[in-house]
């Protein structure tokens, strides 16, 4: 069954949304998340997400279970089946970042 079509602006504010409500709901565990959307290595529309993690929420004993909520959470929010867009999901601790500094990771 083929997905709904979406004008651009129209998915980067439903996730702008989800993303805002995931930060929100997910702290303090999650600190911040970063996307961009574009195309994937197989030319599919995707959405890469960037999830910022406190340092307590990124060992090891925890980590799995975290990354299972934001995973859900998001795709839940933005209605994956609806979208016909692929998620992607990079995780980062603030003890990374401080020693990396990569831009696209900041909080900005």
């Amino acid at each position: 069954m083929p997905s709904a079509v979406f004008r651009e602006s129209d998915i980067d504010k439903a996730v702008q949304e989800a993303v805002r409500e995931a930060t929100k709901k997910l702290a303090p565990d999650v600190q911040w998340i970063r996307y961009a959307i574009t195309l994937d290595s197989t030319g599919d529309r995707a959405i890469y997400f960037r999830v910022m993690l406190s340092d307590d929420a990124s060992r090891e004993a925890r980590l799995a279970k975290v990354a299972r909520r934001v995973e859900s959470f998001l795709s839940e929010e933005l209605k994956l089946a609806d979208l016909g867009l692929l998620l992607y999901y990079n995780y980062r601790n603030r003890s990374e970042q401080a020693l990396l500094r990569e831009p696209a990771w900041s909080k900005r």
